[in-house]
């Protein structure tokens, strides 16, 4: 049993040796080469990544380290096989809309894997009419033009709603584009909740960043 121990001893020492010698950077701050572990890898604390490199080749082809915060493990992210990208922008042109507005529009986007946002949107008469107002219902009376445009949860999938507000009417038909981003669920660590400051009637005021706190 001495002999068997020694000679395990003696193995690991020269694996350890042979790995400084040809400098993967164990026990070194100046490594010359790379070490490839084809396995699996346990950290038990910290891990830092100092100048990895810039990647050149095709973006379909890399891959991401993702932290699930489920189960604390860090995974890997194909962003090949994902039905869409971290983030990605999308324009929904919708034509021939009544003069109510829209009150649901299914995005088929997964609520459960997807954050969805509305960033901005465009409000024309139908077809590109730039000529568009806001009336009373039921009237000719023109009115300051408000409306609200939201993203929400039905189902499981995300919907969009744009409606004027206070139960008023377009003119006319609309072209709405909406423009919205859809962000990977597993990319933010954190969202944050409202942030909530007394403006006291003021027009102006002073407030503070979100804080980036991981959970």
């Amino acid at each position: 049993m001495k002999n068997i121990l020694i000679l395990l001893g003696t193995i690991f020492n020269c694996s350890f040796i042979i790995a400084q010698i040809n400098g993967v950077g164990i026990g070194t701050q100046t490594p010359t080469h790379t070490l490839e572990v084809n396995g699996n890898l346990k950290l038990s604390e910290n891990l830092y990544m100092e100048n990895p490199g810039t990647y050149t080749g095709n973006a379909s082809d890399a891959y991401l380290l993702v932290r699930d915060n489920n189960d604390k493990v860090i995974k890997r992210y194909v962003p090949a096989t994902s039905a869409f990208s971290a983030i990605n922008s999308a324009v929904y042109y919708l034509r021939n809309v009544n003069p109510a507005g829209l009150n649901d529009f299914n995005t088929g986007v997964s609520a459960t894997d997807y954050y969805l946002v509305i960033g901005g949107f465009i409000v024309r008469g139908e077809n590109d009419n730039p000529v568009v107002s806001l009336t009373q219902q039921g009237t000719s009376n023109q009115y300051v033009p408000q409306y609200s445009a939201r993203s929400y949860i039905q189902n499981g999938l995300w919907h969009i709603k744009f409606t004027p507000n206070n139960g008023r009417v377009f003119n006319l038909k609309l072209d709405i584009r909406l423009s919205v981003s859809v962000y990977r669920r597993d990319m933010l660590t954190t969202i944050n909740t409202p942030i909530t400051y007394n403006m006291n009637g003021d027009t102006s005021g002073t407030g503070s960043a979100p804080v980036p706190v991981l959970p």
